[in-house]
């Protein structure tokens, strides 16, 4: 996560290294932090794998009086951003962190990545939704759990399943849109390259 944090962040431009952890810690907070030793550590492995380097200090958008170190994506970094960008396997666990960060840095995919990225997660959010209700239905029918767990019990896990469901219904809306968005701007660019 925080690797594609940062090659996000420098797709955009380069950045003072204390930019870089302000932003990061932005966009994850408020309850995470990634700390000094920590980015630190990230930027010295980026670097050494030729995914980031140093940079003109003149080129960072955000002008500063402090000193500090200037990172810039390589070509190397900016593949290794791509493959981040559309990787939807490794972390399904956290995938929904994931896609709120790559919703960041879609601007630098393709009109057919960006549907592809959209749709995949339209999908994931749609097998939450599924299994919500099957689990919810499953303990509302099941004459076990009817017999074996308390009505207290049963009745905070079906609200918790309840409110998991509708926060989810609001992820599926929102990533339509989303897609919405991407299919429109396509669709406005083919028409515009139509008619030139």
């Amino acid at each position: 996560m925080y690797e594609l944090l940062v090659l996000g962040l420098l797709m955009h431009f380069p950045l003072h290294a204390y930019l870089i952890a302000g932003t990061t810690n932005d966009i994850i907070g408020p309850w995470e932090r990634i700390g000094r030793g920590n980015l630190s550590n990230l930027l010295k492995k980026l670097e050494q794998a030729g995914l980031i380097a140093p940079a003109d200090p003149a080129l960072v958008p955000f002008p500063t009086t402090r000193k500090a170190r200037v990172f810039a994506i390589t070509p190397a970094g900016r593949e290794r951003f791509f493959q981040l960008m559309l990787d939807t396997t490794s972390n399904p666990g956290t995938y929904q962190r994931l896609f709120h960060i790559k919703v960041h840095h879609l601007e630098f995919l393709s009109s057919q990545d960006q549907r592809y990225l959209v749709d995949h997660y339209l999908t994931y959010c749609e097998t939450t939704l599924r299994y919500l209700r099957t689990e919810t239905l499953d303990l509302v029918s099941d004459p076990v759990k009817q017999e074996h767990v308390s009505s207290s019990m049963r009745g905070n896990a079906l609200d918790l399943m309840t409110l998991l469901a509708q926060q989810w219904e609001l992820e599926a809306a929102w990533v339509q849109r989303l897609r919405e968005q991407i299919v429109e701007a396509q669709d406005s660019k083919e028409t515009h390259q139509k008619g030139t």
